[in-house]
């Protein structure tokens, strides 16, 4: 501890004594960390002239928050760290008419520019201006948009899953997700699924795998999303992608809520993407029946006046999702034969049960001081979550119980006028495991292979994989930063800190499995109780329980060199405090994990206005990524040592270590058990981190439209990826040059021959990313907001990714990382993202017509990119390497691509009237896939190749038959139909 707390003073000393050798003559600027925003300008008079000492009183329209600050010799203005809202702006000056400009819309993490112009007069004489500050957004230096609450509250979510509006800002590509989770194989930057996700810039990152959020968040309280996609000041950091941050509703002066009904019949969906729903085909099935029910209402408004507000909201969402499964008719028969109830093969009661509940407190605690708190919770019950449909029957599910309780709180301090500071701290729960079903058999569990007329099945009990995992974690953090305006600077500094208290558990189970419905027959009757082709089983102490220590320290200084040239620089460091391991760990590289210490990361940026409808950025800097924490947890389970839950037993059928079926192994004779396989962490361990660059010109082309294009490039270095550290001796090589491993195990074929594979977690390779983009966006004017980026790039990467949530798959040549350099999983050249809200605003002398062609509000989201890449692989391990997947001789990583996805949502609301100038009744309609395009992300790509030496085919790995390339799967939806009924007030 004493360590710790001396390399965190060095840190700080570094970083202070950074910004004590700044200097200047001008105010700058200091973009608000993720929740709030600033406003600033330049006061002049009629002819130009820089007017000093002027008054600028900022108000909230919203809450009556108000702020004073002074022009400095420069005319210029500065007030940060607003909350989010509309404000006024009002300028004074002696022997100037004062001028107030109102509607000011101040987003998350934005800087508005307002500048003031005053006329020589009488001081008495006020000017109200009604303006908006400039679309250009002069005072930006990342890449990225803010989501405004005309989106998010008319935009078409039929998921209820706000998180995928991930997807719709610049340089990001990705699929939607139907349910409350991430969306999926999302590209940041060229790498996969690299987000931290934010709840009102505090911790929604789940920590032990890379692009999954900890907790679900609902609709009804989000407010606004800040997205930052590339080059962000020092306060950003824990990510190499991109930051997503959801701001959450609160009250105003004004009470103001909803109430909301949503209903999705059965007859309003299409069959599922793949799926025969064609009963008089052969395979046909009854179409599911993918039924909603969400009731959702909200409420915000003052306790006391310009001093205490709240806000409420509450969300319960039903959905059905039910899958049916593909065992045929043969197969069910000779089952029920043997004792199988029918109802197992039916389709399983899938229906999801969540809850949302939010309450927030907004407090104005005097004129320096101003704060607020917030309670999130959320509850999700699903049965049949796993091992459901397809092969599986019924009494082979598991259902799936989540929770998260959270509690988030802001203080900001005004000390003076150019003094503030920032405190926001929170404490995320969340706790996830599957348990067997009312429905779910006893155990254990039966799988039978497909053979002759019959289909694969497996019941019984929970299947591999299905049932007792839990996942546990609190994550205790703050950051605090203080900022200075002072001189031609505005300073910012600050530190965060987070400790990940984690616990791990895996399934339990038992599974035989048997080759053939004659086997099992077999087996049950008692005529050959060891007719299985084996049986698996998890032996001891499933997981591990350990915590791990983030934080990091940031200094940035913002210079306004000139009126038209603003720069930011500044210096960050992030550390990533590994776990300590227990004491006795069998294998040398699980004794201990390395810490990196030297991760300092520079920043720049650049804005340059030639003319005030133009804006020029240059920004470059180095953004660390923050240790999955599943680097430490596969080591620690999967260690070897005697005892532990992950060593899975998989015993064969028929000899003499083989049970009597249905007996469990409840104990296994040491000289029964396989050679247990483990993970190890490299000693030469460092973390990922990756060089950005982004140049954007952006075009104002009227006061409500702007153009911008950019260049992006992204090189990362020191990724994780996975080898085999236990393979040595090839004692061949493929045509191709790939080594071909001995499967003799003994100490002279393996490193440590204790074990059988060692999967080394290891790190040092590279990805190259570089795009193209074209973005406009229409602010909302003339009932229009609307937002569509293009993205050109391509993505190649050393090695196939590791430790995110959707792939983890080892290199196929353990030495040489090269072999495997190819495009990325989420490399997709062409990406278009479209989002638009238009209520037309017309007006007829006919009052009839006029009602019928007002009040109408229309929502689309477009979503259109380049399929997925796949790689075609094998069967066989033509290396004798289990841990990875063999491809064809002479055959790249990633070299064929599913087809291209084109997804159309759309929303049309209807307000009939409003009453008593409060209260808006709505229906509403909304689609998603509109137009029911066959969105496929999984083809089929498994080749046939030569297997035998000296074959007249070729040589070992010559493929004979190519990949079918049929659609195998998809995460995306046939088009639905949902229907609502909805308040506002």
């Amino acid at each position: 501890m004493h360590t710790l707390i001396r390399r965190f003073t060095f840190s700080a000393t570094l970083l202070g004594t950074f910004i004590l050798f700044a200097g200047g003559s001008t105010p700058g600027f200091s973009q608000s960390q993720s929740i709030n925003g600033t406003i600033r300008g330049i006061v002049t008079d009629a002819s130009g002239g820089l007017i000093a000492n002027a008054t600028i009183t900022i108000t909230n329209l919203d809450t009556g928050y108000h702020v004073t600050v002074q022009s400095s010799d420069a005319g210029v203005y500065i007030a940060a760290s607003l909350p989010i809202g509309t404000y006024s702006v009002k300028a004074e000056a002696q022997g100037f008419a004062a001028v107030t400009q109102s509607g000011i819309h101040l987003d998350a993490g934005t800087s508005a520019t307002v500048d003031e112009k005053l006329n020589a007069g009488s001081v008495a004489t006020v000017v109200e201006v009604t303006s908006d500050a400039p679309i250009i957004e002069p005072a930006r230096f990342d890449m990225g948009r803010t989501i405004s609450v005309e989106e998010t509250q008319n935009l078409p979510l039929t998921s209820r899953n706000p998180y995928n509006f991930i997807l719709f800002q610049p340089g990001v590509s990705g699929h939607p997700n139907p349910e409350n989770g991430i969306p999926r194989t999302v590209n940041t930057n060229g790498l996969v699924d690299r987000v931290n996700y934010q709840l009102d810039g505090m911790v929604d990152t789940e920590t032990d795998r890379y692009g999954l959020r900890l907790f679900a968040i609902s609709d009804s309280y989000v407010r606004e999303v800040q997205t930052i996609s590339n080059s962000a000041a020092p306060e950003f950091g824990n990510t190499a992608g991109i930051v997503y941050n959801v701001i959450s509703n609160s009250g105003t002066n004004k009470v103001h809520g909803q109430a909301q009904y949503i209903w999705r019949p059965k007859a309003a969906s299409s069959c599922p993407l793949l799926q025969n729903c064609d009963l008089t085909a052969v395979g046909g099935k009854v179409k599911p029946d993918l039924h909603v029910d969400d009731f959702v209402g909200n409420l915000g408004g003052p306790v006391v006046k310009d001093r205490f507000f709240l806000f409420g909201a509450y969300e319960h969402l039903k959905r059905a999702n039910p899958t049916a499964n593909t065992i045929n008719v043969a197969t069910q028969q000779a089952l029920i034969a043997t004792g199988v109830s029918a109802s197992d093969f039916n389709t399983a009661p899938q229906v999801q049960r969540t809850q949302w509940v939010d309450v927030r407190g907004d407090f104005i605690i005097n004129k320096k001081n101003s704060a607020f708190i917030r309670y999130n919770y959320f509850r999700n019950n699903y049965p049949f979550n796993t091992n459901v449909g397809g092969t599986f029957a019924i009494s082979s599910a598991s259902d799936f119980q989540d929770r998260a309780h959270i509690i988030g709180a802001q203080v900001i301090t005004t000390f003076t006028a150019n003094l503030l500071n920032e405190f926001r701290g929170s404490i995320p729960y969340r706790n996830e495991h599957h348990v067997p079903d009312a429905l779910t058999g006893p155990g254990p569990a039966i799988s039978i292979a497909a053979s002759g007329s019959f289909t694969a099945a497996t019941f019984g009990g929970p299947a591999v994989n299905g049932s007792g995992d839990k996942y546990q974690e609190k994550i205790p953090s703050f950051n605090d930063n203080v900022t200075l305006i002072h001189g031609a600077h505005t300073y910012k500094v600050g530190f965060g800190f987070q400790k990940n208290n984690d616990t791990q558990l895996a399934d339990i189970f038992t599974q035989f499995n048997f080759a053939s419905v004659a086997q099992y027959i077999s087996a049950k009757s008692g005529a050959t109780p060891t007719a299985y082709s084996s049986v698996q089983a998890s032996i001891g102490q499933p997981g591990a329980a350990y915590h791990s220590v983030f934080f990091d320290l940031f200094a940035q200084d913002t210079w306004q060199l000139r009126r038209d040239l603003l720069v930011s620089y500044g210096l960050r460091y992030d550390q990533y405090r590994a776990p300590t391991p227990p004491a006795g760990e069998p294998f040398s590289y699980t004794q201990s994990f390395r810490t990196p210490e030297a991760n300092f990361a520079p920043r720049l940026g650049i804005a340059y206005s030639p003319i005030p409808t133009t804006v020029i950025r240059l920004n470059a800097g180095i953004f660390y990524e923050s240790t999955p924490t599943n680097t430490w947890y596969n080591p620690l389970y999967n260690n070897g040592a005697a005892g532990t839950g992950s060593f899975i037993a998989t015993v064969s059928g028929g000899g003499a270590c083989s049970p009597s079926f249905p007996n469990t192994p409840q104990t296994v004779a040491a000289n029964c058990l396989p050679t247990q396989s483990i993970y190890a962490l490299t000693p030469q361990f460092k973390n990922e981190y990756v060089w950005n660059a982004n140049l954007q010109v952006a075009q104002q082309l009227t006061s409500n439209d702007q153009l911008t294009l950019g260049y992006t490039m992204t090189n990362g270095r020191n990724f994780q990826f996975l080898r085999n550290l236990n393979l040595i001796n090839p004692t061949s090589f493929l045509a191709d040059g790939r080594p071909v491993f001995s499967t003799t195990v003994s100490a002279a074929t393996r490193l440590d021959p204790r074990f059988n594979n060692i999967t080394l977690i290891d790190t040092g390779s590279n990805t190259s990313y570089n795009a193209l983009t074209a973005t406009y966006e229409h602010r909302l004017s003339a009932g229009l907001t609307t937002s569509a980026s293009y993205t050109w790039s391509h993505s190649i990467s050393d090695t196939p990714e590791a430790n995110s949530y959707e792939f983890s798959n080892a290199i196929e040549d353990p030495t040489n990382r090269k072999r495997d350099r190819g495009p990325s999983s989420v490399n997709r050249p062409n990406s278009m993202t479209i989002s638009a809200v238009y209520t037309p605003k017309t007006k007829f002398e006919n009052k009839y017509v006029n009602g019928i062609f007002t009040n109408n509000n229309f929502a689309f989201l477009g979503n259109f990119t380049s399929g997925d890449e796949q790689n075609i692989t094998v069967s066989p391990h033509l290396n004798n390497d289990s841990l990875s997947s063999s491809r064809p001789l002479f055959v790249g990583r990633n070299s064929v691509r599913a087809p291209k996805i084109a997804q159309a949502d759309l929303r049309y609301t209807r307000t009939f009237a409003t009453i008593k100038e409060r209260f808006s009744p709505k229906l509403l309609i909304e689609g998603n896939n509109i137009l029911n395009h066959t969105n496929v992300t999984s083809i089929n790509t498994t080749a046939t190749v030569v297997t035998a030496a000296n074959s007249p085919l070729g040589p070992i790995g010559t493929v004979t038959a190519q990949p079918s390339f049929a659609p195998t799967s998809s995460v995306l939806e046939a088009r639905i139909l949902q229907f609502g009924l909805k308040i506002d007030f």
